[in-house]
């Protein structure tokens, strides 16, 4: 299983600086699971770890949700929700998924349980 992202995002996720995602249908992830990262649907060798998966509407996504998603203002933010997924409404509900990436030291440590 994998969350996909387009590639422009790849370079923020793995520095950090995007950790949260916003999509209109439920994503197929759960919190505390661990999933190859994939721009589009060719893997980069990185792992991210779902922390919480909640719905909020679009119209509730503040500086701080707009930083988390990788742009610098929430006006960044819904011109690229408007390109990807159509129209920005303030009222639709959409799943945002908070993650973080591993290192492939963690990755390895969770499925042999090294220490």
């Amino acid at each position: 299983m994998a969350l996909l992202f387009k590639r422009r995002f790849i370079s923020q996720i793995i520095a950090g600086e995007k950790t949260q995602t916003r999509r209109p249908t439920r994503p197929q992830v759960k919190e505390g699971a661990t999933y190859q990262l994939r721009a589009g649907y060719a893997p980069t060798g990185h792992r991210i770890t779902v922390e919480k998966l909640f719905t909020q509407k679009l119209g509730e996504v503040g500086p701080d949700e707009a930083a988390r998603e990788g742009f610098s203002s929430v006006e960044e933010f819904a011109a690229a929700w408007a390109d990807i997924y159509g129209a920005w409404r303030s009222d639709q509900v959409v799943y945002v998924v908070e993650f973080r990436v591993e290192t492939p030291t963690e990755t390895f440590k969770e499925k042999t349980g090294a220490s």
